[in-house]
């Protein structure tokens, strides 16, 4: 067992948090004015360790709260209501109820689940969604919510069906429509050990070990991924701190072992800071924070190993090479933070070493972390209520708001009113959501000496975003994808990139729209130069100060129309021509440079056909072919 923080840490339990980012018509960002940085206690009780008010099942009403609690997990659904599920109260009882609470009424509704603790599972039969099935009491289990809005759960440390209580690995999806639960994976019993197979190949045999406080995603094609946590790796009878990386198919219902190892307390491999390298991993570890961003790369923040010691280390992992990448924090661990000046960012920056942080991420692709137990300002160690902000395109950490020392109790002011000088207390392993304007909500969470929260917060806002309405649209004829959008209500708007990708994760732009910049306007853009197969595409629309936000996601299909491809373009000094139509093959292209003099006619001989563009002036250039189709290149 691991040495103690202090004899709360006992209790710890993960809590991640993703923002499942939804694929929509239209998408909306929205601010009622300036950015105010300032907390509201929303709901609950202002002092700790207080039982919870179930009323009856499904009903909402003022009298109802959940009760004290930590590690519970979290969701927000389409319609803004926020969900927690399970958790662990000061006393170590497991708790496996659902509560919803909407945020429009104020009210709470607990939702499905016991309103005792302790509760074995009923699992029903896999695959098969029943009103008698549910999870087992539980904490410290990873989330995600799918493009259907069903909430699904993995593992964590509770009962299972006959009431053993240990580390799981069951698998389980709420569907929010019909209210019941589906056993979809894994199994009914605890303390199962993890069978790998062979590392990026799936199996029906294959099952990650049963844990507690791993970080989870979903990825855009529907795939749910799980990082390390503390439990059971392939061979150990005992438990340790895991630094494998896990995906299930939902279509196939296989798991397959991604990346990391097979066995636990592994240490990591940090490499270059900023480099990605196949030798790169993050060592074991347990209570990290995780994202996924708009490019759908995985991100982890800190945690602790096997010797307690805890980290501020922050990764990036890539689905599409498979590599991990040390993005920033120390490869040391126990560090204090170096906060600067608040509201300001810096290279010297850093939040320090912690665990069970909330994380959330804002429309323009920005990290924040929030509380968590770990090292303040002059390295003490205690429950944390600061919150970070990371830059994405810059790399640099910024202390947002909240104390740069450990400890610090809340000030409450009055409920539902606003006020510079509130603030939650330190805490950890608390519930967290961001709202569809960008305010972040938290609820629980533990202190220091081991007390459990029960109070709601709200920080209002994470950025100022102007107000806009796009709708993004597209359509493909005459061997050209035409894409437009329409925008309502604009304001400050300086630009939108076109993005494009071929397998919906990976995208670079293609080409940019200058912004009228206020008012209800319509836009186009022309790509003119296909590949084979589906094509992905969103916009990234710029403001003049530097803010950015995404459009949602359309797909093309063009594959019937499809005749050639030219890679890469950008060039520097080649091409290669790929030609997908026999009648091309034995015709002639013509290159043509900046200026429009012809340089080469050859003629096509394969598939495959490399140009040389050495002798070609910087400019875009263009190949003509015989069936008269044009395509530009940008030569570097």
């Amino acid at each position: 067992m691991k040495p103690l923080l202090h004899s709360a840490i006992l209790l710890k339990a993960n809590t991640l948090f993703k923002i499942t980012l939804s694929v929509i018509c239209i998408f909306i960002c929205t601010s009622s004015g300036a950015q105010t940085n300032q907390w509201t206690w929303v709901s609950g009780d202002n002092t700790t360790n207080n039982a919870g008010i179930y009323g009856t099942k499904g009903t909402a009403a003022a009298a109802n709260k959940p009760g004290e609690r930590n590690s519970q997990n979290s969701f927000i659904d389409a319609s803004g209501n926020f969900w927690i599920f399970g958790g662990l109260d000061h006393n170590g009882n497991y708790y496996n109820d659902l509560w919803k609470y909407t945020p429009g009424t104020g009210l709470w509704t607990w939702m499905s689940g016991d309103n005792t603790t302790g509760n074995s599972g009923v699992y029903g039969t896999k695959g098969t969604a029943a009103g008698t099935n549910k999870p087992g009491a539980r904490y410290g289990q990873a989330s995600w919510i799918d493009g259907s809005g069903n909430f699904w759960i993995f593992g964590g440390r509770g009962y299972d069906a006959i009431g053993n209580k240990g580390y799981l690995n069951d698998l389980w999806k709420y569907n929010p429509s019909t209210g019941q639960w589906t056993w979809i994976s894994g199994d009914n019993t605890r303390n199962n050990l993890g069978i790998y197979g062979t590392k990026g190949t799936a199996a029906a045999a294959n099952k990650a070990g049963g844990r507690r406080y791993s970080s989870g995603w979903i990825d855009g094609s529907g795939n749910f991924w799980i990082f390390g946590g503390y439990g059971y790796d392939g061979s150990s009878a005992t438990v340790g701190n895991l630094n494998d990386l896990w995906k299930y198919n939902p279509s196939t219902a296989q798991w397959t072992w991604i990346s990391g190892d097979n066995i636990k307390n592994v240490a990591g491999v940090y490499g270059t800071k900023g480099t990605a390298a196949a030798t790169n991993k993050p060592g074991n570890r347990d209570s990290q924070s995780g994202w996924i961003d708009g490019s759908g790369n995985f991100w982890i923040f800190g945690g602790w190993d096997i010797s307690s010691n805890l980290y501020n280390d922050l990764w990036m992992y890539k689905p599409s090479t498979g590599l991990w990448t040390w993005m920033s924090g120390d490869n040391t661990t126990n560090n204090g933070g170096i906060y600067g000046t608040k509201g300001t960012a810096a290279a010297t920056n850093k939040p320090g070493s912690r665990i069970g942080q909330s994380a959330f991420m804002d429309a323009g692709g920005n990290f924040y972390i929030f509380g968590g137990a770990g090292y303040d300002n002059a390295g003490t160690l205690g429950g944390l209520n600061d919150f970070w902000r990371y830059t994405t395109s810059t790399g640099l950490w910024t202390w947002v708001n909240g104390d740069n020392t450990a400890n610090s109790a809340g000030v409450y002011g009055t409920k539902g009113t606003a006020a510079a000088t509130n603030k939650p207390g330190g805490r950890y392993y608390q519930s967290g959501w961001s709202d569809a304007a960008f305010n972040v909500w938290i609820f629980g969470g533990l202190d220091i000496s081991g007390n459990n929260f029960n109070d709601l917060w709200k920080f209002t806002s994470l950025v100022t975003l102007p107000i806009r309405q796009v709708s993004f649209e597209g359509l493909n004829k005459s061997d050209k994808n035409f894409l437009s959008w329409q925008t309502i209500d604009e304001i400050n708007t300086l630009s939108f990139d076109i993005e494009r990708s071929e397998n919906g994760t990976d995208f670079s732009v293609i080409g940019s729209v200058s912004a009228v910049g206020k008012g209800n306007n319509n836009y186009s853009f022309t790509d003119d130069q296909l590949l084979n197969g589906n094509l992905y595409y969103q916009l990234r629309m710029q403001d003049n100060d530097g803010v950015f936000t995404y459009s949602k996601i359309i797909m093309l299909s063009a594959k019937q129309s499809f005749k050639f491809n030219v890679y890469p373009n950008p060039a520097k000094n080649n091409i290669t021509l790929q030609i997908f139509d026999n009648s091309l093959l034995n015709t002639y292209v013509s290159l043509f440079d900046p200026s429009g003099r012809l340089v080469n006619t050859f003629r096509i001989t394969s598939w495959q056909q490399n140009i040389d563009l050495s002798r070609v002036q910087s400019g875009i250039c263009f190949l003509q072919l015989s069936n008269g189709k044009t395509v530009k290149i940008l030569k570097e």
